[in-house]
């Protein structure tokens, strides 16, 4: 793989992400995760997938804008194409039938943030990096499943708190808001992260799947019914940018 690497500790599976600096999301960096989020569930030796970046800065800051830009100038049904991509990627995060669960080694802002939501667990480096939603200071709004995985996953006060205010939260601060599940020194977060994989890899997968498929069932319908809409919503709002 070349924007990522995997690998098993024990029964547990670890993505590492090392796409440009940021980790940003292109079409590229999308289809290759899914490859290793395929290639894992159909592992019958790993019960649990940890995801995480080598940059030690940075998790992920989301959409890559100046990518989506260009592929929009160039071709819109390109963009069509990687925001299609774009929501199946977080339908199958939220719906994973495994333990996912999101080492956030450093800043994790945007569309970064809401994958990591879509993950069954968040834990954090509490010496480094915030969490961020800025998108209402940047024009583009949530998806509607969007916001339905981000109240499912840190409650309705918290969301309003990232998502009206656009600022930056520690570690710490997104902890007790209930966004991060767990702090832990840089050296000891993968470790703490696959220590939990595997210990919610000892419960029978297809029970486990069909506990997580039904608390976020209403999630994973919102965006699978209303998200294509929102997607074609974008389109007209960046086609209409560019002339």
């Amino acid at each position: 793989m070349e924007l990522m690497s995997t690998e098993k500790q024990g029964p547990v599976g670890v993505i590492t992400w090392h796409h440009e600096e940021q980790n940003r999301f292109n079409t590229p960096f999308i289809m290759e995760f899914l490859e290793a989020l395929a290639a894992f569930e159909a592992d019958e030796g790993v019960t649990a997938v940890v995801i995480t970046s080598n940059n030690p800065k940075i998790f992920s800051t989301g959409l890559y804008l100046d990518w989506i830009i260009a592929t929009a100038n160039k071709d819109i049904d390109l963009l069509r194409e990687f925001l299609g991509l774009l929501g199946k990627m977080l339908a199958v995060c939220t719906g994973y039938p495994k333990p996912l669960i999101a080492a956030l080694n450093g800043h994790t802002v945007a569309a970064g943030a809401i994958l990591a939501a879509c993950m069954d667990y968040r834990l954090m480096n509490s010496e480094r990096g915030f969490v961020r939603l800025p998108e209402v200071q940047i024009d583009i709004p949530f998806w509607p499943g969007m916001t339905a995985i981000l109240k499912d996953a840190a409650g309705e006060k918290c969301f309003r708190e990232m998502a009206y205010t656009g600022g930056r939260f520690t570690a710490e601060q997104a902890k007790q808001m209930g966004f991060v599940d767990q702090t832990h020194p840089p050296d000891e977060l993968l470790p703490k992260a696959i220590e939990l994989g595997t210990k919610l890899g000892l419960a029978n997968m297809a029970t486990y799947s069909t506990i997580k498929r039904g608390n976020r069932s209403e999630v994973l319908r919102i965006m699978a019914e209303e998200d294509p809409q929102a997607a074609e919503q974008f389109i007209a709002r960046m086609s209409a940018s560019l002339g």
